[in-house]
């Protein structure tokens, strides 16, 4: 709670810096009253919509309390533009101004006589200085609708990703099996009715052996819970779908999630070890409840169905947290799925982005020794910000190595 403070604090200071720097600025080139009402308003407006969006997290409220792309634009104004582009040039401009300053005060200085300036040249430099101070407030909340625009395309994306998963020990009845991993829907504020359904057709079409989902299967409230066990229940597949529980699926009540999951029978396992008959070959599943982000409390959870699982049965682990792959590789599981990253939802490059910052592991395949773990990067959103980490549906398909 501490940091998500202290993060907070830090976008307020700097909305506030930003504010008075450009309103300066403003005065400074002598534009009009309109630039100034325009900064004000629009720094007024993104404010408010963030102390607005902290009261509603601080209450928790799970309705909407502004519209989506008033949601989107102070998202990418704070996580974006913000620390990208605003607040480096402001901390360049004022170590510019530092270091001119103290060389000034370390010159040795003779008076002169008053240099006669042409007004030509003054008008000029008075002309370049409205010019460039236009583009530096104006270029920030272009910037800002540009990229909530490409945002608001991104939320609704779908693909599907195929991999190839190569396994020594996978016995030879499993050769070519075939699993749809679906992970994170996040049913709920941020999902339209199109694609809830694109989800499900999109599923269905692969015409998997085994859908397994990897946790989060609602955004936060359990009135939405009805529509996700919908959803599982169209999953479509020759041996079943199972599913395993996520962090967002505890935030409006465990218990009640727990008992009505399990009261709809949709393959919900909840620190569990399923063996399933798939072509004649036992198959364990194994998925934890979640407990926490911990290290310790990964590990622990992971141990434990590990002492559970029967012998002579191919065991696959579907963990919401992709860090239980370390003590799953640990302790001999061939295969983990698992979720919960969204690849950090926001991301330049595989390699550069929001994932990579905070996960070990954080979309796409990852083998270490005998054992692989797929990152599933989401088919839905907690946060309405998608950038250059599209939603997926992956389609794996399993062969000895």
């Amino acid at each position: 709670m501490g940091f998500v403070l202290t993060i907070i604090v830090l976008m307020l200071a700097a909305d506030l810096w930003w504010w008075y720097a450009a309103d300066r600025a403003v005065r400074r080139a002598g534009l009009g009253r309109g630039y100034r009402i325009t900064v004000g308003v629009t720094m007024g407006v993104t404010l408010l919509g963030l102390l607005l969006l902290i009261v509603a997290r601080l209450i928790h409220m799970q309705a909407m309390i502004m519209p989506e792309i008033a949601v989107i634009v102070v998202f990418v104004w704070h996580f974006l533009i913000l620390p990208i582009v605003v607040v480096p040039s402001l901390l360049a401009a004022s170590i510019g101004k530092f270091v001119a300053m103290v060389r000034w005060a370390f010159t040795p200085h003779r008076p002169l006589a008053e240099p006669v300036e042409e007004t030509g040249s003054a008008e000029l430099r008075l002309d370049r200085r409205a010019f460039l101070t236009r583009v530096i407030v104006v270029a920030p909340p272009i910037a800002t609708l540009a990229l909530s625009g490409r945002s608001v395309h991104n939320l609704d994306s779908l693909i599907v990703r195929n991999d190839t998963v190569f396994l020594p020990s996978l016995p030879p009845a499993l050769d070519g099996l075939r699993i749809a991993h679906v992970s994170d829907p996040h049913v709920g504020s941020f999902m339209s009715e199109e694609k809830y359904q694109r989800i499900i057709r999109m599923t269905n079409e692969l015409d998997a052996d085994l859908v397994l989902q990897t946790g989060d299967l609602i955004n936060a409230s359990l009135k939405d819970l009805p529509d996700g066990v919908q959803m599982l229940r169209q999953f479509r597949s020759k041996f079943g779908a199972y599913s395993c529980q996520g962090n967002h699926d505890c935030i409006d009540s465990r218990e009640r999630f727990e008992a009505d999951t399990t009261k709809a029978d949709v393959g919900l396992l909840l620190d569990e070890v399923r063996t399933i008959n798939v072509r004649g070959q036992r198959l364990n599943l194994l998925a934890p409840r979640w407990w926490g982000r911990e290290e310790t409390v990964i590990r622990w959870s992971v141990q434990q169905l590990a002492e559970k699982m029967p012998g002579a049965a191919f065991p696959i682990l579907l963990a919401h947290h992709p860090h239980s792959f370390d003590t799953a590789r640990e302790c001999g599981i061939p295969l983990t799925l698992a979720g919960h990253t969204h690849g950090g939802q926001i991301a330049l490059t595989q390699n550069i982005g929001f994932g990579p910052l905070m996960y070990r592991y954080w979309q796409g395949l990852y083998r270490r020794d005998a054992s692989t773990l797929n990152v599933s990067a989401g088919m839905g959103n907690w946060f309405p910000l998608r950038l250059g980490m599209p939603c997926e549906i992956v389609h794996l398909t399993l062969r000895r190595a």
